[in-house]
């Protein structure tokens, strides 16, 4: 039987059936489960078969199926696991505190900076006719959806929200305080409202403007940048995932570690989702012709490439060692503040790597 590579966006962001929905708190979570207590994610009753036939496409085609990998960036999670239950064992709870807020408040800024990628012409940019492409579909569902994913929508939470509740369920619902949104080391994408408060050189996402192929369209060019840094940012996730499970999911470190490491593990399953759709429209990109605005006519490959190797610099450089360096921060802070703290610390430093900014 063909597969399906058309859809409308009202088929996008449809539903599954849900037999039971999730709550903590009187907050709603998107998706839900079936008849058989399997989770289903929200918005997937056409969206992961939509995935398939076009990673399909690309297959039958003999093209590949993605752009980047989780072997292409750096290994682990700072604290790592060692060292976050060290904290968590002892009482140490305050450092934990800020970086699963801060992991909440990132997920936040997903939907931001979504927003900011402006309805265009995509067809205009490739020569080829792109309507039965994932690419051909991100003005028509895919780009909302993930948005809704990352902040809810309408009555139903989302992943910051989903990322709160874990923080909560494993703390023990900390005092969440208003420095805790202060000085962070990731800058909020325009357009948002939130308490977030960036520090001076906090990373942002002024990169994204930078030019890729000369003689392409600017917008266009922002899409494939976009996509890009948002990819590397979800296949980044996977790390803080596998950290969070184990962390979060051991009775000695968690008050609640089923429900933590349970929303944890539905996070991951959207999540897959995202990284699916992106990996397919990036390697589309890459099969394809494209038009510049004076006519000639470049490989998609090449502007493809380039904006993998600017985002994974932004990943692997000074600006995110900043990041770690923020979390270092927040524990020296939690365990100066801890009767047992010069041991504690003593002890965190030997059970791994600690980051550092030349």
């Amino acid at each position: 039987m063909t597969q399906r590579t058309v859809f409308s966006e009202d088929e996008v962001l449809a539903d599954a059936d849900f037999a039971q929905r999730t709550t903590r708190g009187g907050r709603l979570f998107h998706g839900g489960t079936d008849s058989s207590g399997a989770y289903v994610p929200p918005r997937s009753r056409h969206r992961l078969a939509a995935i398939d036939a076009w990673q399909s496409q690309l297959a039958d085609a003999g093209h590949a199926r993605s752009v980047l990998s989780l072997d292409d960036l750096p290994e682990g999670f700072f604290p790592n696991v060692d060292q976050a239950k060290l904290l968590l064992r002892n009482g140490a709870r305050g450092a934990m505190t800020r970086i699963l807020t801060l992991i909440g408040v990132v997920e936040g800024f997903g939907n931001d900076g979504i927003k900011l990628l402006p309805a265009m012409d995509l067809q205009a940019c490739v020569a080829s006719d792109i309507t039965e492409t994932c690419l051909g579909h991100l003005h028509k569902g895919l780009l909302t959806a993930h948005g809704r994913d990352e902040a809810g929508h309408e009555t139903e939470c989302g992943h910051d929200e989903m990322w709160f509740a874990v923080r909560d369920a494993a703390l023990d619902d900390p005092k969440i305080t208003l420095d805790m949104f202060e000085d962070l080391p990731i800058a909020p994408p325009p357009g948002y409202t939130g308490p977030a408060k960036p520090s001076a050189d906090a990373m942002s996402i002024g990169q994204v403007l930078e030019p890729l192929v000369p003689g392409l369209d600017p917008l266009f060019e922002v899409h494939i940048r976009a996509m890009t840094q948002i990819l590397l940012i979800e296949l980044v996730a996977y790390r803080t995932f596998a950290w969070a499970s184990e962390v979060l999911g051991d009775a000695t470190c968690s008050v609640d570690p089923t429900f933590a490491a349970g929303l944890v593990d539905r996070i991951r399953t959207d999540e897959d989702i995202h990284v699916a759709y992106l990996q397919t429209a990036l390697a589309e990109i890459t099969s394809m012709t494209l038009l510049t605005t004076d006519g000639r006519r470049v490989p998609g490959a090449d502007a493809v490439r380039a904006a993998c190797a600017s985002g994974l610099a932004n990943q692997t450089g000074a600006r995110a060692q900043r990041l770690l360096m923020h979390r270092l921060r927040q524990v020296e802070a939690d365990l100066a503040n801890h009767p047992e703290g010069d041991r504690l610390l003593e002890e965190f430093r030997a059970l791994g790597p600690l980051p550092s900014v030349a």
